[in-house]
């Protein structure tokens, strides 16, 4: 038995220095091949002469060490297929990249100055190496080469990435692109490849391929492509969206330029070519009507969501290119009759040409999802009226006092002077309030105030619960950065914000009082599923609660009151509805926004790219409770028909532990010149191309005469006019 141990115990020990001789032999083929690829790399960084066949080599070692472990290639004969995005009922809203925007084209059939054009701009070694070219990554590490702006990836690489492995910024990504670009190489010819990367491209605009982008730049087929042209088209592949020549034509023709010069660097351009090629300028087709789109604003909000969603790549731009080309089906939110219920109550207010403009938006309490986005009568304007437009909320923004209120314990049956004009004190300051026409109506609740939207009231509210406490709580509620958003601090209270809020910020923050508190974050995309059929994303719900069941119980009531017996009557349907009517200085703006235990709605009416009075529209004067209410109503009673009736939670302040603050003081005169207005606009929806100087605080508290002049611009023009009186006069909704 000893015998056997001890023999064992020699086979052991030959066995682990066997094993260790094995991986010192490894251990030293590593670092030979290491070796090796620095001295290559060597070879290519400082010796010219060398530096293509160094590259070449490497490339070969390369393909070889990975044609083993290279994942499959099976699925790489068809085209990427456009993803597909459907409304809430399974009807498509839009094919995203469908076969209207493919066109095969054959490399055969294309002059010689095309693709050089493109090898030229992207992978100008693409026929001499195997699928990684080492120079072009050195060159992209120390950006030598001057005038050569080809990056580290070759057209190889970049298919890999376009078909399997996304942009996402990690090494095992780039490892993955690697072996999927070896496989590649393997088992297809050069001029295979090649074809399928200028069929696939994506070039700006919407167009993927080079058949597409010639006829969305130039109006032509892309054998009819001059070498300016081809060269344009091949510049704009690092940048598709940002190298846009309508837009901004000298930098496209700045890259245009440096394709062309490379071309002639590589002779596939003679001297004479290269010099007629670059005094050519740029000359582009006018671009075409976009496709018709049902809800083309909500679409838009869909691609903006997408691109923030990890699962679909590593990059705002990654995740847009994989939304186009990735073939995926984009479940989402929105109710196609309730966009066609909107369609219809807007045309039969405010259809006629000249009127105002109409933007909406719809939200699900306690979940988020977005029902509804109309951007305006105008389906064709890119910018979102009411996603992206801010305005001033007026007095729709009252709510959030009232919560605030709440938070601070103060009863809304509290008593408040409501003469006008206010003189108020705050912080050392003394401020001037008008109410609606100017006139007073003596004392009044808190709940008062609410139902006919009395100014003064909630001017002295705003001090009392504190304007940053104001701020807090419409911040909880997704309105966007209050805090900076503030004009005089005592203004917030009556919706004086320099930034102004979007109808879809308003929807969301009032279903937040129907589901009793709890404020959900707006949404579109319910899931993405891929062609598979396997669902890459899912939403998760994204609530939380801002405030007590009760709190909200108690402002819902008082919203109610303002339908039933205040300023928003024709909001009136045959149901429990509670809202809030807003209109703003000057009537500039119109709100209304309001809820039914399902749904949640703000209206919007105004001037899109202007702040104009809306005095005489329709032989009326165009407030909160005028056309956006009657609007309102006609939308939603189509939107929530198959829906039960259902009560709308209150409470009474009872439930509350509140206090009743003490009588108001006998009222102050005010100055002799507070009647004097000082005109105030919001800044405008389309945002200008140029910056320009801050607008205006939108505020309906200002200061009384100071004895040193202030300074008081408008959103009309850049220009300072010095006065030594600063009193504004707000519109009652």
């Amino acid at each position: 038995m000893a015998g056997d141990l001890g023999g064992g115990t020699v086979l052991v020990g030959e066995h682990h220095r066997a094993r260790r001789r094995r991986r010192s032999l490894r251990r030293l083929s590593w670092g030979r091949f290491t070796l090796g690829a620095l001295a290559l790399i060597a070879v290519i960084a400082v010796i010219p002469p060398f530096r293509r066949a160094a590259a070449l080599a490497t490339s070969k070692v390369v393909l070889v060490a990975l044609t083993p472990v290279a994942p499959s290639v099976a699925d790489f004969k068809s085209l990427p297929q456009g993803s597909k995005i459907l409304a809430a009922d399974g009807a498509v809203l839009t094919d995203l990249d469908g076969a209207q925007r493919r066109e095969q084209v054959n490399l055969s059939s294309l002059p010689q100055h095309i693709p050089r054009s493109i090898l030229a701009a992207e992978d100008a070694n693409f026929y001499d190496h195997s699928g990684v070219d080492p120079s072009a990554v050195l060159r992209a590490v120390v950006r030598t080469g001057q005038g050569n702006q080809q990056g580290g990836s070759t057209i190889t690489q970049q298919l890999a990435k376009l078909n399997y492995t996304g942009s996402q910024r990690t090494v095992m990504r780039k490892l993955r692109e690697v072996q999927y670009a070896a496989r590649l190489e393997q088992k297809y010819s050069k001029d295979q490849l090649l074809e399928r990367y200028m069929n696939q491209v994506y070039f700006g605009d919407g167009a993927y391929g080079v058949g597409v982008a010639s006829r969305t730049f130039f109006a032509k087929a892309p054998a009819q492509l001059s070498p300016p042209e081809a060269a344009l088209l091949a510049g704009k592949i690092r940048a598709p969206e940002n190298l846009d020549p309508r837009a901004d034509p000298q930098p496209v023709q700045e890259r245009r330029d440096q394709v062309l010069r490379q071309m002639r660097r590589r002779g596939w351009l003679d001297p004479s070519q290269l010099e007629q090629s670059l005094a050519t300028p740029l000359k582009l087709a006018p671009p075409a009507p976009p496709a018709p789109v049902k809800a083309p604003h909500f679409v838009e909000y869909v691609k903006r969501e997408a691109a923030g969603i990890d699962a679909l790549g590593g990059s705002r731009d990654s995740r847009s290119r994989q939304l186009f080309t990735g073939g995926y089906r984009i479940e989402t939110t929105l109710d196609p009759k309730a966009f066609d219920a909107a369609s219809g109550a807007v045309g039969k207010n405010l259809g006629a040409p000249g009127d105002p403009e109409v933007a909406m938006a719809t939200v699900q309490p306690g979940d988020g999802a977005i029902r509804l986005l109309y951007g305006g009568r105008d389906q064709a304007r890119r910018f979102d009226l009411a996603s992206q437009g801010r305005r001033q909320p007026g007095s729709s923004f009252k709510p959030f006092v009232y919560l605030a209120a709440l938070r601070a314990g103060i009863d809304p049956r509290t008593t408040f002077d409501a003469s006008s004009p206010k003189v108020l004190d705050y912080q050392g300051n003394t401020y001037t309030v008008d109410n609606y026409e100017g006139g007073g109506t003596g004392a009044s609740t808190v709940d008062n105030a609410m139902t006919h939207s009395i100014n003064t009231v909630f001017a002295q509210l705003t001090l009392e619960a504190g304007p940053s406490n104001v701020t807090r709580t419409a911040e909880a509620l997704g309105i966007d950065d209050v805090g900076d958003n503030v004009g005089s601090q005592p203004a917030v209270g009556l919706g004086g914000l320099r930034k102004g809020v979007t109808p879809l910020e308003q929807a969301a923050a009032f279903a937040a009082f129907a589901a009793k508190g709890t404020y959900a974050e707006p949404y579109a995309i319910v899931r993405i599923v891929n062609p598979a059929g396997e669902e890459v994303y899912r939403r998760r719900q994204d609530t939380k609660g801002t405030f007590s069941a009760n709190e909200a119980g108690v402002l819902n009531a008082a919203l109610q009151s303002v339908v039933r017996d205040g300023t928003g009557t024709a909001a009136a349907i045959d149901r429990p509805t509670a809202g809030k009517t807003g209109t703003t200085q000057n009537y500039g703006d119109a709100w209304f926004v309001g809820f039914v235990p399902q749904l949640s709605t703000a209206v919007w009416v105004g001037q899109p790219d202007q702040v104009a009075p809306m005095l005489s529209v329709r032989g009326r004067t165009v407030t909160g409770g005028s056309f956006p209410a009657q609007i309102w109503a006609d939308y939603m009673r189509q939107a929530v028909a198959a829906l039960p009736v259902e009560d709308i939670f209150t409470a009474s302040p009872d439930s509350l532990s509140l206090r009743v603050p003490p009588p108001p003081p006998p009222p102050a005169a005010p100055p002799p010149d507070a009647a004097i207005p000082l005109p105030v606009e919001a800044p405008p929806l389309l945002p200008p191309p140029p910056p320009t100087p801050p607008a205006p605080i939108p505020t309906t508290i200002v200061a009384p005469p100071r004895s040193r002049p202030t300074t008081t611009t408008t959103s009309r023009a850049p220009t300072t006019t010095t006065t030594t009186t600063a009193t504004t006069t707000t519109r009652k909704p």
